[in-house]
Protein backbone atom coordinates (compact mmCIF):
# COMPACT_ATOMS: atom_id res chain seq x y z
CA UNK A 1 0.00 0.00 0.00
CA UNK A 2 2.90 2.04 0.75
CA UNK A 3 4.70 1.69 -2.13
CA UNK A 4 1.23 2.55 -4.15
CA UNK A 5 0.76 5.43 -2.52
CA UNK A 6 4.65 6.49 -3.47
CA UNK A 7 3.92 5.76 -7.52
CA UNK A 8 0.18 7.81 -7.12
CA UNK A 9 2.66 11.07 -5.83
CA UNK A 10 5.48 10.55 -8.14
CA UNK A 11 2.73 10.43 -10.56
CA UNK A 12 0.58 13.37 -9.46
CA UNK A 13 4.27 15.65 -9.34
CA UNK A 14 5.44 14.38 -12.88
CA UNK A 15 1.80 15.36 -14.25
CA UNK A 16 1.99 18.80 -12.35
CA UNK A 17 5.34 19.39 -14.05
CA UNK A 18 4.31 18.74 -17.47
CA UNK A 19 1.21 21.49 -17.03
CA UNK A 20 1.97 24.75 -18.68
CA UNK A 21 2.94 27.18 -15.93
CA UNK A 22 1.11 30.14 -17.37
CA UNK A 23 -2.83 30.41 -17.43
CA UNK A 24 -2.67 32.95 -20.21
CA UNK A 25 -1.62 33.38 -23.71
CA UNK A 26 -0.32 36.10 -25.86
CA UNK A 27 -1.39 36.75 -29.35
CA UNK A 28 0.37 39.75 -30.92
CA UNK A 29 0.32 41.38 -35.00
CA UNK A 30 1.50 44.47 -36.90
CA UNK A 31 0.06 47.25 -38.64
CA UNK A 32 2.41 46.62 -41.49
CA UNK A 33 4.03 43.61 -42.63
CA UNK A 34 6.07 45.39 -45.28
CA UNK A 35 7.66 49.22 -45.67
CA UNK A 36 8.46 50.71 -48.57
CA UNK A 37 11.41 53.63 -48.64
CA UNK A 38 11.10 55.46 -51.98
CA UNK A 39 12.24 59.17 -52.59
CA UNK A 40 9.28 61.15 -49.94
CA UNK A 41 10.21 58.71 -47.27
CA UNK A 42 10.11 60.46 -44.52
CA UNK A 43 9.66 57.76 -41.82
CA UNK A 44 7.04 55.58 -41.14
CA UNK A 45 4.42 54.87 -38.15
CA UNK A 46 4.21 51.17 -37.12
CA UNK A 47 1.63 50.06 -35.17
CA UNK A 48 2.00 46.87 -32.71
CA UNK A 49 -1.26 45.56 -30.11
CA UNK A 50 -2.59 42.27 -29.11
CA UNK A 51 -4.73 40.96 -26.72
CA UNK A 52 -4.11 38.46 -23.72
CA UNK A 53 -6.32 35.21 -23.88
CA UNK A 54 -6.60 32.48 -21.61
CA UNK A 55 -4.76 29.36 -22.95
CA UNK A 56 -6.65 27.00 -25.48
CA UNK A 57 -8.78 24.21 -23.73
CA UNK A 58 -8.54 25.84 -20.12
CA UNK A 59 -11.98 25.40 -18.52
CA UNK A 60 -11.92 29.29 -16.99
CA UNK A 61 -12.08 32.03 -19.88
CA UNK A 62 -10.89 34.82 -17.50
CA UNK A 63 -7.50 36.05 -17.28
CA UNK A 64 -6.49 37.65 -13.98
CA UNK A 65 -4.20 40.89 -14.30
CA UNK A 66 -2.71 43.00 -14.14
CA UNK A 67 -0.24 42.63 -16.82
CA UNK A 68 2.65 44.17 -18.28
CA UNK A 69 4.35 43.77 -21.81
CA UNK A 70 7.11 44.53 -23.02
CA UNK A 71 8.38 44.83 -27.29
CA UNK A 72 11.28 45.02 -28.71
CA UNK A 73 11.88 46.02 -32.32
CA UNK A 74 15.23 44.73 -33.76
CA UNK A 75 16.84 45.57 -37.45
CA UNK A 76 19.20 43.47 -38.80
CA UNK A 77 22.79 43.53 -37.28
CA UNK A 78 26.45 44.39 -38.78
CA UNK A 79 29.70 45.49 -37.64
CA UNK A 80 30.97 48.79 -36.05
CA UNK A 81 33.84 50.29 -34.44
CA UNK A 82 33.98 53.13 -32.52
CA UNK A 83 36.90 55.21 -32.40
CA UNK A 84 38.55 57.57 -29.78
CA UNK A 85 40.59 60.32 -31.62
CA UNK A 86 43.74 61.75 -30.12
CA UNK A 87 45.81 64.60 -31.09
CA UNK A 88 49.31 63.37 -32.60
CA UNK A 89 51.59 65.94 -33.71
CA UNK A 90 49.03 68.61 -34.27
CA UNK A 91 46.85 66.76 -36.21
CA UNK A 92 43.71 64.80 -34.98
CA UNK A 93 43.86 60.88 -35.53
CA UNK A 94 42.02 57.45 -34.64
CA UNK A 95 44.13 56.19 -31.90
CA UNK A 96 41.74 54.01 -30.24
CA UNK A 97 39.29 51.64 -31.29
CA UNK A 98 36.71 48.74 -30.41
CA UNK A 99 34.83 46.89 -33.12
CA UNK A 100 31.22 45.53 -31.78
CA UNK A 101 30.55 42.35 -34.35
CA UNK A 102 26.74 42.18 -34.28
CA UNK A 103 25.02 45.75 -33.61
CA UNK A 104 21.22 45.90 -34.29
CA UNK A 105 20.99 48.65 -37.40
CA UNK A 106 17.81 49.49 -34.80
CA UNK A 107 16.93 48.07 -31.61
CA UNK A 108 14.06 49.82 -29.71
CA UNK A 109 12.38 48.56 -26.74
CA UNK A 110 8.65 49.49 -25.50
CA UNK A 111 7.28 49.14 -22.38
CA UNK A 112 3.84 49.63 -19.84
CA UNK A 113 6.32 50.80 -17.12
CA UNK A 114 9.96 51.51 -16.75
CA UNK A 115 12.13 48.20 -17.97
CA UNK A 116 13.74 48.12 -14.30
CA UNK A 117 10.24 48.14 -12.47
CA UNK A 118 8.88 45.41 -14.93
CA UNK A 119 11.76 42.59 -15.03
CA UNK A 120 15.18 41.88 -12.81
CA UNK A 121 18.75 42.68 -14.61
CA UNK A 122 18.76 39.35 -14.47
CA UNK A 123 15.41 38.27 -16.58
CA UNK A 124 16.89 41.13 -19.14
CA UNK A 125 19.76 39.22 -19.19
CA UNK A 126 18.12 35.93 -19.62
CA UNK A 127 15.85 37.09 -22.72
CA UNK A 128 18.93 39.63 -23.93
CA UNK A 129 15.83 42.57 -23.15
CA UNK A 130 17.69 46.19 -23.03
CA UNK A 131 20.36 48.25 -24.62
CA UNK A 132 23.08 46.79 -23.11
CA UNK A 133 23.17 43.67 -24.66
CA UNK A 134 22.86 44.74 -28.23
CA UNK A 135 26.58 46.45 -27.81
CA UNK A 136 28.69 43.38 -27.23
CA UNK A 137 32.18 44.60 -27.96
CA UNK A 138 34.76 41.86 -29.70
CA UNK A 139 36.62 39.10 -27.66
CA UNK A 140 39.68 40.65 -28.35
CA UNK A 141 38.87 44.16 -26.89
CA UNK A 142 40.56 46.16 -24.47
CA UNK A 143 38.97 45.35 -21.11
CA UNK A 144 39.91 48.65 -19.69
CA UNK A 145 38.19 50.64 -22.57
CA UNK A 146 35.21 48.27 -23.32
CA UNK A 147 32.86 50.54 -20.46
CA UNK A 148 33.74 53.73 -21.95
CA UNK A 149 33.25 52.62 -25.37
CA UNK A 150 30.14 50.41 -25.16
CA UNK A 151 28.43 53.53 -23.37
CA UNK A 152 29.63 55.80 -26.32
CA UNK A 153 28.13 53.39 -28.73
CA UNK A 154 24.96 53.51 -26.91
CA UNK A 155 24.86 56.89 -26.93
CA UNK A 156 25.29 57.87 -30.74
CA UNK A 157 22.93 55.03 -31.72
CA UNK A 158 20.13 56.93 -29.30
CA UNK A 159 21.11 60.47 -30.71
CA UNK A 160 20.74 58.84 -34.11
CA UNK A 161 16.78 57.35 -33.40
CA UNK A 162 17.89 53.92 -34.30
CA UNK A 163 18.52 53.31 -30.36
CA UNK A 164 15.89 53.59 -27.71
CA UNK A 165 14.33 52.56 -24.68
CA UNK A 166 10.79 53.60 -24.23
CA UNK A 167 8.95 53.67 -20.96
CA UNK A 168 5.48 54.31 -20.76
CA UNK A 169 4.71 53.43 -24.83
CA UNK A 170 2.79 50.63 -24.95
CA UNK A 171 -1.22 51.19 -23.08
CA UNK A 172 -3.54 48.73 -22.09
CA UNK A 173 -7.05 49.92 -23.68
CA UNK A 174 -8.97 47.48 -21.61
CA UNK A 175 -7.62 45.02 -19.39
CA UNK A 176 -6.15 42.98 -21.63
CA UNK A 177 -6.03 44.68 -25.20
CA UNK A 178 -2.57 46.87 -25.77
CA UNK A 179 -1.51 48.89 -28.57
CA UNK A 180 2.10 50.53 -29.10
CA UNK A 181 3.34 53.09 -31.76
CA UNK A 182 7.11 53.12 -32.59
CA UNK A 183 7.54 55.80 -35.47
CA UNK A 184 10.94 54.43 -37.69
CA UNK A 185 13.31 57.29 -38.61
CA UNK A 186 13.74 58.39 -42.07
CA UNK A 187 17.21 56.94 -42.43
CA UNK A 188 15.83 53.00 -41.63
CA UNK A 189 18.28 50.51 -43.44
CA UNK A 190 16.60 47.92 -45.49
CA UNK A 191 16.15 44.34 -44.39
CA UNK A 192 14.31 42.05 -41.96
CA UNK A 193 13.09 43.40 -38.58
CA UNK A 194 11.98 41.45 -35.58
CA UNK A 195 9.29 42.46 -33.24
CA UNK A 196 9.10 40.52 -30.00
CA UNK A 197 6.32 40.43 -27.35
CA UNK A 198 6.35 39.68 -23.86
CA UNK A 199 3.59 38.82 -21.10
CA UNK A 200 5.12 40.22 -17.86
CA UNK A 201 3.24 39.31 -14.81
CA UNK A 202 4.80 39.89 -10.99
CA UNK A 203 8.06 40.39 -12.87
CA UNK A 204 8.35 37.04 -14.69
CA UNK A 205 7.60 36.61 -18.46
CA UNK A 206 4.82 34.03 -18.71
CA UNK A 207 4.62 33.81 -22.55
CA UNK A 208 6.08 35.50 -25.71
CA UNK A 209 5.50 36.32 -29.55
CA UNK A 210 7.56 37.60 -32.15
CA UNK A 211 6.63 38.58 -35.82
CA UNK A 212 8.85 39.73 -38.71
CA UNK A 213 8.57 42.63 -41.38
CA UNK A 214 10.29 44.09 -44.10
CA UNK A 215 11.92 47.40 -45.16
CA UNK A 216 12.73 47.66 -48.45
CA UNK A 217 13.71 50.37 -51.20
CA UNK A 218 11.13 50.68 -54.11
CA UNK A 219 10.80 52.43 -57.49
CA UNK A 220 14.09 53.47 -59.14
CA UNK A 221 16.02 54.28 -55.87
CA UNK A 222 15.96 50.39 -55.20
CA UNK A 223 17.41 49.78 -59.13
CA UNK A 224 19.88 53.03 -57.89
CA UNK A 225 20.78 51.18 -54.89
CA UNK A 226 20.81 47.77 -56.40
CA UNK A 227 23.14 48.91 -59.00
CA UNK A 228 25.57 50.53 -56.96
CA UNK A 229 26.11 47.06 -54.61
CA UNK A 230 26.10 44.73 -57.75
CA UNK A 231 28.08 46.86 -59.90
CA UNK A 232 29.95 49.62 -58.40
CA UNK A 233 32.47 49.96 -61.19
CA UNK A 234 29.87 50.30 -63.81
CA UNK A 235 27.48 52.44 -61.47
CA UNK A 236 31.18 54.90 -60.63
CA UNK A 237 31.55 55.44 -64.08
CA UNK A 238 27.85 56.24 -64.79
CA UNK A 239 28.02 58.86 -62.15
CA UNK A 240 31.22 60.43 -63.48
CA UNK A 241 29.68 60.70 -67.16
CA UNK A 242 26.66 62.09 -65.73
CA UNK A 243 27.99 64.39 -64.14
CA UNK A 244 30.06 65.56 -67.03
CA UNK A 245 27.05 65.65 -69.28
CA UNK A 246 25.29 67.59 -66.41
CA UNK A 247 28.44 69.83 -66.60
CA UNK A 248 28.31 70.33 -70.15
CA UNK A 249 24.68 71.02 -70.27
CA UNK A 250 24.98 73.43 -67.91
CA UNK A 251 27.84 75.58 -69.83
CA UNK A 252 25.83 75.07 -73.24
CA UNK A 253 22.60 76.82 -71.21
CA UNK A 254 24.42 79.33 -69.67
CA UNK A 255 27.21 80.34 -72.28
CA UNK A 256 27.20 84.06 -73.13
Amino acid sequence: MTLALRLLAALMLLTGLALPAQAQRLISTLSEQEISIDSTFAGESLTLFGNVEPEIGASDNSVEGPFDIIITVQGPSSERTVWRKSRVFGVWLNTQGIRFPNVPALYHVLTTRPLFDTISPEVQEEYQIGLGPQAIPAADADPDLKGAFTQELIRLMTESRRFGQNDRFVTFLSPTFYSAQLVLPADVPNGTYLAKTFLVKDGEILDERAERFFVRTTGIERLLSNSARDYPLLYGIACVLLALFTGWIGAVAFRR
